[in-house]
């Protein structure tokens, strides 16, 4: 399902919105409404920023992978920009965690942990994640894009090389305990059908 609003054209995969209908349906303990909302303001920090910037969004698409908000090609756009667009969704959910905190002086709420948990993951120098865009645009102020592309490779497999076999020993020793390996698998997904979203 496709639509356009002014000049952004928006499609809705069929699978993310059956992925967040068994989500919702199977969650009997609250969580993942919380975690809907906390990547809602994620991708809500993204949008405010590029609207500030003028860089409004070409595309946004809705996919079982996550929600892409692609960039336009406009004159507004620089790396500078880029790194704070990039930075602006983990700002977001920082933001929403430190000022629910003020409010109810609770630590382990699960609001404040799912905002948190999300900026965290985002944050990772990972060339579809929001770190990795971030590290190549810093990059690209000084180096070549080829450059600036090789070595947030680099940095992406070398973090998810020891994350994944992290994952298999927690697996390993303590079987069910597969999360950490669910969310490396994630990150490979990325890689492979996410390559360059932004580059």
């Amino acid at each position: 399902m496709s639509f356009t609003i002014k000049s952004c054209r928006i499609t809705v995969d069929f699978l993310f919105v059956a992925m967040l209908t068994v989500l919702l349906l199977g969650d009997k303990t609250g969580i993942a409404q919380v975690g809907i909302l906390a990547a809602m303001l994620h991708e809500a920090g993204h949008l405010t920023v590029m609207h500030l910037f003028g860089v409004e969004p070409s595309q946004i698409k809705f996919t079982p992978f996550g929600i892409d908000i692609i960039k336009s090609c406009c004159v507004n756009r620089s790396y500078k920009r880029d790194v704070l667009i990039s930075l602006a969704g983990a700002g977001a959910n920082i933001a929403a965690a430190l000022i629910f905190y003020f409010f109810t002086r609770s630590a382990v709420h699960p609001f404040i942990i799912a905002n948190f948990v999300i900026a965290t993951f985002n944050l990772l120098p990972i060339e579809p994640l929001d770190g990795g865009q971030a590290l190549y645009s810093m990059l690209c102020l000084k180096l070549s894009t080829d450059r600036a592309t090789k070595i947030v490779s680099i940095s992406s497999f070398a973090v998810l090389t020891p994350l994944a076999i992290l994952g298999f020993l927690i697996l390993f020793h303590s079987p069910g305990n597969y999360y950490l390996l669910i969310v490396c698998i994630y990150l490979i997904s990325l890689l492979l059908f996410k390559n360059g979203r932004y580059y």
